[in-house]
């Protein structure tokens, strides 16, 4: 901030000719807390004079104070004894005049009052049978306090009491005495400038209605960015009015925030901000005098057309094979999608990539002002095999025009073929239980590849149930296939279902890995003919997570400049209806390079914008259908690669987190996946042989110990035979521990041992 505020005042100073050569020099600023009882504080500034002198003779240098530069400049309007009445904050300048040779410097600061909170909370006594009473700290949660509070907050029953700080109530419980209706109460506290605040409290007393209920099956209609409808179902056939408090997502209802209207149960909510997330609270009247309850929340995000693809005018970036070379795209001329298009909104500076994996980018733009700058640039692997020069500057979109194409020219320079292939998997290994793996294989080349070869290694630990490709060779470790004809930009696709067995084959904790490759002649761009999956086998798992295909740990001696992190993210359409349009943001972590970045693959047609190190991937309309329905529908995923900056080193871990945004519900956050460089994959002693459980079954506690192993406990996880997490105890680091299972039910139990090597196992345990 000060560094902004000095560039003005430098500005400032060079259109004044008698001091452009002088500087202004920023010094500390004041900061202070209100006095409630006089907002309009007189501050003293005096004593910043010892700070500009810096060590000068004050009897040489003269310190005066100035309300603007201008009069600091001009030696004029001084402010009176070195006093400021501050009715918010402001800035104060300064002149250091030296008598000796009649030099003068310039000084600035602010003086900062931070405001009053304001806040309003309610507490509602529901019990009309009894005398109300409240405990007035139940309140204090919906204030901003500081964390650590310097003094207890204090209640007054009117304003001028809670300003002035005189007759406080004794104590926290307390009674109204107007009977029903509504009191008010007023609290002193420390907010979280550690300055004194003062919030009010509404007393809502005995106006909660046990004879009926809060209205329920809340939903919205014709949503805009700005406004929603509501829609409702009653519990009661009788009401007089409803009342609804629209809050910040995640906030209590609020009496400030309250909306009343007729007998009727819709009613649109306007004046909402678009981008920002709310909670919504209903509440109804039975009988005119007494309301119930407030409903349970109603989470909704208010987009912007550029979100939902919904805007009135958009542009279609379109890059194709221009196979005439004519300029013009002809029928039969494909898409393509092996660049990125880079754009600049208002010759802003800011450049924004654009990528997609069908040829297809979609800008969509409610504000017709706005001009682009739009171009084409070929991954970097194929710029001596293609070439486009088209480039489009200062374009606009008039208001309502629809879709505007803009056409990217691709042309031919060698004539090449690029087979690559990639796997993914929509859910997790857990014991006894299927999981598919999705083989995906194009060519981009622009040459048909008459013929080639899929291989499939999968686990040892796992089995082929089935294989959705006819015509594949079995082979001892998973299968082969010889394809044909695979067209230049054709995509095509196989299923693979894996039988992972039950414990104790496997562990929870174990990973497993397949892998998949193609090969065919002449094939130019090797690198993107293998892919694998590492995955750690789970009791149970979040159909909308996160990972990186070489697993949690990767050999630092085994990856090279050369290599990717592949990510997967992976959603679920958990609900009752389709998903219209679904949004993904990942914020990289600064250990990768952005700048690295490569779409690899997607369930549907996608859309990514990059800014920076921020990504948004864009499935508008996508329509995905509720996997309730049908466990086969529902699911989707998108796939990346991009490289860690070249300073990575053994030890380091890059996390990566996503948030997926269905329609206009709030976020999911994913999982953290952390990529951890280690020195290598050693060979644990960490066995089921030297790890030993008892007793077994057991009553009150089983003893955890090492037999004949060098390593130590890190952590032991407790879960039921269905994989929920039913006790945890963590930072054992030793060879030996008690766990009490007294609280336990009878039963089996699966115990995860995790070394401090990260080496884990699974021992059976039975409470009896």
């Amino acid at each position: 901030m000060k560094r902004i505020l000095l560039i003005l005042v430098l500005c400032l100073l060079a259109g004044v000719s008698k001091v452009s050569a002088q500087t202004v020099t920023s010094i500390s600023d004041i900061q202070t807390c209100p006095d409630l009882a006089a907002p309009n504080e007189t501050i003293y500034i005096g004593y910043k004079a010892q700070e500009i002198l810096a060590g000068a003779d004050p009897v040489t240098h003269i310190v005066t104070f100035f309300g603007t530069l201008e009069d600091a400049q001009n030696n004029t309007n001084a402010l009176p004894n070195q006093e400021y009445v501050v009715f918010g904050s402001q800035m104060i300048y300064a002149r250091l005049e030296n008598t000796i040779d009649s030099s003068i410097s310039y000084y600035f600061f602010q003086i900062i009052v931070f405001a009053p909170s304001n806040i309003t909370a309610t507490l509602v006594f529901c019990d009309p049978s009894e005398l109300p009473l409240y405990d007035l700290t139940n309140a204090n949660p919906q204030f901003d306090m500081a964390p650590v509070m310097n003094w207890p907050p204090s209640y007054f029953l009117t304003f001028s009491d809670a300003q002035n700080y005189t007759n406080p109530l004794p104590n926290p419980l307390y009674a109204p005495t107007s009977g029903q209706g509504v009191d008010t109460v007023y609290i002193r506290y420390f907010n979280t400038f550690d300055c004194e605040s003062i919030g009010t409290i509404v007393l809502e007393t005995n106006l909660c209605n046990t004879s009926c209920s809060p209205p329920i099956n809340l939903i919205a209609n014709n949503i805009t960015q700005n406004s929603i409808q509501l829609n409702w179902t009653n519990t009661s056939g009788t009401f007089v009015f409803h009342q609804i408090s629209v809050v910040p997502q995640g906030n209590p209802p609020s009496t400030n925030n309250i909306v009343s209207f007729s007998a009727i149960n819709s009613y649109t909510v306007s004046n909402l901000t678009s981008n920002t997330c709310y909670s919504i609270y209903l509440r109804m009247s039975c009988t005119g005098t007494s309301v119930t309850e407030w409903s349970a929340p109603f989470d909704i995000c208010m987009t912007d057309c550029s979100t939902t693809g919904q805007c009135d005018q958009a542009f279609v970036l379109n890059a194709f094979i221009d196979t005439n070379n004519n300029s013009v795209k002809d029928d039969g001329e494909s898409d393509f999608p092996y660049g990125t298009f880079n754009y600049q909104i208002n010759d802003s500076g800011t450049t924004i990539n654009g990528y997609n994996n069908t040829g297809l980018y979609y800008i969509y733009d409610d504000n017709p002002s706005n001009s682009y700058d739009v171009s084409f640039a070929l991954d970097s692997n194929l710029s001596t095999y293609y070439a486009c020069t088209t480039t489009y500057t200062d374009v606009t979109l008039p208001t309502g025009s629809g879709a505007n194409t803009l056409y990217f020219p691709v042309t031919v320079i060698n004539p090449h073929i690029d087979a690559s292939v990639s796997l993914y998997t929509n859910n997790s290994p857990r014991p006894g239980f299927s999981y598919s793996n999705y083989i995906t294989y194009k060519n981009n080349g622009t040459l048909p590849i008459a013929s080639g070869t899929i291989t499939f290694t999968k686990d040892n630990l796992v089995t082929i149930n089935s294989i959705s490709q006819t015509g594949t060779t079995p082979t001892a470790n998973g299968f082969t296939y010889d394809f044909t004809n695979l067209q230049p930009f054709e995509t095509r696709y196989i299923t693979v279902t894996l039988q992972v067995p039950t414990i104790p084959t496997v562990q929870l904790g174990d990973l497993l890995t397949n892998s998949v490759s193609i090969s065919a002649d002449n094939d130019l761009y090797l690198t993107n003919n293998t892919a694998s999956v590492t995955q750690t086998v789970v009791g149970s798992y979040d159909p909308n997570d996160k990972m990186e295909s070489h697993g949690r740990n990767i050999v630092f001696e085994d990856f090279t400049a050369n290599d990717y992190l592949t990510y997967t993210i992976r959603f679920e359409n958990t609900g009752t209806a389709n998903a219209e349009f679904i949004r993904i943001e990942d914020a990289l972590d600064s250990q990768l390079d952005e700048n690295t970045f490569e779409l690899i693959s997607a369930s549907h047609q996608v859309n990514v914008r990059r800014n920076g190190t921020q990504l948004t991937f864009h499935f508008y309309a996508i329509n995905l259908p509720p996997s309730s329905i049908n466990i086969d529908d529902g699911h989707g995923y998108v796939q990346f690669k991009i490289k860690p900056k070249p300073d990575y080193d053994v030890g380091d871990i890059i996390p990566n987190t996503a948030s997926i945004f269905f329609d206009y519900n709030p976020p999911i956050v994913t999982n953290t996946f952390e990529t951890e460089f280690v020195e290598s994959l050693s060979t644990s002693t960490f066995t089921k042989d030297n790890v030993v459980v008892y007793p077994n079954p057991a009553n009150d506690f089983v003893q955890v110990a090492l037999n004949n192993s060098n390593e130590s406990i890190s952590s032991i996880t407790i879960t039921d035979i269905l994989g929920k997490t039913i006790l945890e105890q963590k930072n054992i680091n030793s060879n030996q521990t008690t766990i009490n299972t007294s609280s336990l039910a009878k039963g089996m139990y699966l115990l995860k041992i995790t070394s401090g090597t990260n080496a884990s196992l699974v021992k059976k345990v039975v409470k009896q």
